[in-house]
């Protein structure tokens, strides 16, 4: 990897840094490019019909699987773990043939290279995730991964806030020294609330502008630029213990 030149802005932020954050789906890949969640959705809402559920018509025409996933589980638990099924076995499906984001494998290693912990979190069930890096050949290069059912049950906060708490729990350290990567304006605004370090990365969706206005945030503008910035600027020494990772 070519020696990156990196903002001094970005150097602070990157040197405070020593846990990173990768959301799964939107930052690591894109998990239903070219699936029709639509689809999904509809089976779960099959199931309702089935049993001669009636629902509003504005629930009858969500296309988002998540969604639906939500208003199972409020309808009742028995109805939400039969829609999470549906949608786990989706997610793990299309896990399996979704592409890395361009950057995101040198990001991890630039990460081992540089001693960072790595946590994959994401409103996705673990087992997918596990999936998509196992079949890429990059789960060494990470450690706990948090999907949606690793969150609180009791939890109030808003599911993104709650994983990445739970992720930062996981990496045995603290939310100062962890910093998420993200690719949209919402992961910069679930880092600001859980109190972690944010880095956006522009991307064809979103402006550098839409990111760099949220919090006490850094942007870069591509992840192989991350990965060369995680490269150039190593983690500062701290006193105490390292940052404890999670069993591979």
């Amino acid at each position: 990897m070519t020696s990156t030149r990196v903002r001094p802005h970005v150097a602070r932020v990157l040197e405070r840094t020593r846990a990173v954050l990768l959301p799964f789906d939107g930052t690591l890949c894109d998990l239903f490019a070219g699936v029709d969640t639509a689809a999904i959705a509809e089976r779960i809402r099959a199931r309702f019909f089935a049993r001669g559920h009636r629902m509003s018509l504005l629930t009858s025409i969500v296309t988002d699987p998540l969604e639906m996933l939500a208003y199972a589980y409020h309808v009742s638990w028995a109805y939400g773990t039969e829609a999470e099924e549906i949608v786990r076995d989706a997610e793990i499906a299309a896990a399996r043939t979704a592409v890395p984001t361009p950057g995101a494998h040198e990001v991890l290693l630039a990460c081992q290279a540089g001693g960072r912990a790595v946590a994959v979190v994401g409103d996705t069930c673990s087992a997918a995730m596990a999936a998509h890096l196992d079949t890429h050949d990059l789960r060494h290069l990470a450690g706990p991964v948090i999907g949606r059912e690793q969150r609180w049950p009791s939890s109030k906060e808003p599911a993104g806030v709650a994983l990445v708490r739970q992720a930062v729990k996981a990496l045995g350290t603290k939310p100062s020294d962890c910093a998420l990567v993200s690719l949209s304006p919402q992961g910069m605004f679930v880092a600001a609330d859980a109190g972690t370090r944010a880095i956006g990365v522009v991307s064809q969706h979103t402006k550098r502008k839409h990111l760099a206005a949220i919090g006490d945030s850094v942007v870069v503008s591509s992840l192989p630029q991350l990965a060369g910035a995680l490269t150039a600027v190593p983690p500062a020494e701290t006193f105490g213990a390292p940052t404890k990772r999670a069993p591979q």
